[in-house]
């Protein structure tokens, strides 16, 4: 496949604020018919997001644990559940390619019998270590930022349950450290991190999609910094389809489902407290 040509697509692109949630499908395929195999291979790596929590999905109904007919398939996503399934059984043939981190999870979970949890757990680090470790500056640096923003929502969660921090964030590196040590509401780093005391508030009050909203647009907002002035690029493009996916998202959220996301995150501290703590293995959380 030739070279991209970021100008023509850029300009074919529909203004974000025109399209109907039905149109996201259309979107993409206008993308991936547009972009270089390297390109296209980083743009369905942000789609692998929804791949993952559709095969962790299929895991559960083939152990039991969801029902059979249990259908709520994540979208935009690369791969069917049909691909999914023939994964599983190293069947799979299709012409999208597997990721490397996928492949690995894949090969360690015929041979492991980890428990439901490890398992989730096991996916989702592995993904997150090979978005902080993309070789391609968006990506990165946006992995990079919500491994951040899952640490201090992780810790102000904790700190309202009364559970130790040093339990729960992930990742070596200083900011983990910092909300570990700290006795402070804000963990002293609200001067850095200044939307800490408005995360805090929206906890403490159950604002919980307002919360939701929060979190998407400071990664929206720090995203957009990575793209600057030339917006016939790569970067361009990754954080254009962002945008769609996120505002796709918020248009179907509703106070439950934000209540059930938070809820979610408290039972994963949970967890976290009541059992050993795992093994690093280089692991950034989810």
């Amino acid at each position: 496949m030739a070279e991209t040509n970021f100008y023509f697509l850029v300009n074919a692109l529909p203004e974000v604020a025109t399209l109907a949630a039905d149109e996201i499908d259309e979107v993409r395929q206008l993308i991936e018919s547009n972009l270089d195999k390297a390109s296209l291979r980083a743009f369905r790596f942000l789609l692998h997001r929804n791949d993952n929590k559709n095969l962790l999905m299929l895991m559960r109904k083939r152990d039991g644990i969801l029902p059979k007919m249990a259908d709520r398939f994540n979208t935009p996503a690369v791969f069917s559940f049909e691909d999914l399934d023939d994964m599983l059984i190293d069947a799979y043939e299709d012409e999208a390619e597997i990721p490397d981190y996928l492949a690995e999870f894949l090969q360690e979970e015929r041979q492991a019998n980890w428990p439901v949890r490890e398992r989730e757990n096991r996916l989702s680090d592995l993904y997150y270590e090979a978005g902080i470790r993309y070789p391609q500056e968006f990506i990165s640096s946006m992995f990079l930022f919500k491994r951040d923003l899952k640490n201090i929502l992780l810790a102000l969660n904790a700190n309202m349950q009364g559970f130790k921090v040093a339990r729960i964030t992930v990742g070596d590196y200083d900011l983990p450290a910092a909300l570990a040590s700290s006795t402070q509401a804000d963990f002293g780093l609200a001067g850095v991190y200044e939307y800490i005391p408005q995360m805090t508030a929206y906890l403490q009050e159950a604002r919980l999609v307002e919360l939701e909203h929060l979190l998407d647009e400071l990664l929206l907002a720090h995203c957009a910094t990575l793209v600057g002035h030339n917006l016939f690029t790569l970067n361009y493009v990754l954080y254009y389809f962002l945008e769609l996916s996120l505002r796709h998202r918020w248009y179907e959220l509703t106070p439950e489902k934000g209540a059930r996301a938070l809820s979610e995150t408290i039972q994963e501290i949970i967890r976290s407290v009541e059992q050993p703590a795992r093994p690093e293995l280089n692991s950034y959380g989810k």
